[in-house]
């Protein structure tokens, strides 16, 4: 009997303390929670008195220029952006700090009386701080201008001169099996017309499309394609339209009968075989009209004698463009000279 009392004492014991020991963590979230919540409160606090202040600080800002002289374009490098010493409240500076996207300042070069550099009159400069009061005007009023760097912004202009020249597209189609390209592109139009500095737009003889890919292919189709962005060139108009001629394919092969080119008049050459088997792959819609008429298979008489062995190389100079995976045979014959 003493030991059940006993052991209803500990028990009663151990419950008090576990309830002593609860009391206590409580108390102590409680002042953990009440000694942040006033740390936060004051940093708050801390962060509104601050932001009220003005500071001076440098931001970057993005410029973009318009308006050049006529019949003139640009060939140096320009600053894309102005280091701007500012006073303003932290407010608004942490406004502009989070800004994901600023609006650029306009500069407008053709508005600023151009003053150009001594011994070379191709160059031009605009004092920045003459832009001060404009620049000014496109900012928050409440952001005050000290200084602008760099002060002075150098020009070097050339004359803008233009020409024509051919559109090459830059597609890079692969084919759902079966299909093939079964003729050129159609580019519309089929040449564009380029305007820049002179020793620039002089070495351009063809111009290029942005670069395409395209795979398993099974139809013709039609797109626009910009043209490729060249450094200093302009381009009228900056879109092409395309069609590209696409279809089923089957393989065929054609019996062509050899020429010989450069023979005297006085000989005669005999090939042998006289006649060479050209394979190709051909659209459906031209496998009718594929015929030896279309070919031509050559043998040069000017080789005789250059050859080894009694043999001539066949070319074939002549073949439709809208054939594909052209092969033929035998590459060589034999031949005989008759008087």
């Amino acid at each position: 009997m003493q030991d059940q009392t006993r052991g209803n004492r500990g028990k009663g014991d151990l419950l008090g303390r576990t309830r002593r020991q609860g009391r206590k963590k409580i108390t102590l979230n409680r002042r953990v929670l009440v000694f942040f919540f006033f740390l936060l409160l004051s940093v708050l606090f801390w962060f509104l008195t601050a932001m009220n202040k003005e500071y001076m600080t440098s931001i970057s800002y993005p410029v973009r220029y318009i308006r050049f002289p006529e019949n003139k374009v640009l060939v140096n490098d320009i600053p894309d952006r102005l280091e701007l010493a500012v006073n303003a409240e932290g407010y608004t500076l942490l406004r502009y700090k989070l800004q994901s996207r600023i609006a650029p300042i306009i500069f407008d070069v053709n508005s600023f009386a151009l003053s150009t550099v001594l011994g070379d009159p191709s160059t031009v400069y605009i004092l920045t701080s003459y832009a001060k009061d404009r620049i000014v005007k496109q900012l928050s009023s409440e952001i005050e201008i000290l200084d602008i760097s760099p002060d002075t912004l150098f020009f070097q202009f050339a004359d803008k001169v233009s020409k024509k020249v051919p559109v090459e597209p830059s597609l890079e189609i692969s084919f759902e099996k079966q299909y093939m390209q079964v003729g050129p592109y159609l580019v519309e139009p089929d040449s564009v017309t380029i305007s820049g500095p002179e020793m620039i737009i002089d070495s351009i003889e063809m111009v290029a499309t942005v670069p395409v890919t395209m795979s398993n292919v099974n139809r013709s189709f039609d797109m626009e394609l910009e043209m490729q962005p060249l450094n200093r060139v302009e381009y009228d108009p900056l879109e092409v339209w395309i069609q590209v001629p696409i279809e089923k394919f089957t393989e065929t092969s054609v019996k062509v009968r050899i020429e010989v080119i450069n023979m005297p008049d006085s000989l005669l050459l005999r090939p042998f075989p006289p006649a060479v088997t050209v394979s190709c792959q051909v659209g459906l819609s031209a496998y009718e009209t594929l015929n030896e008429h279309l070919f031509r298979a050559v043998v040069d008489y000017a080789e005789v004698g250059n050859m080894l062995g009694n043999k001539l190389q066949v070319q074939i100079i002549k073949m439709p463009a809208y054939i594909r995976s052209v092969n033929f045979t035998p590459k060589s014959v034999e031949y005989i000279v008759e008087r």
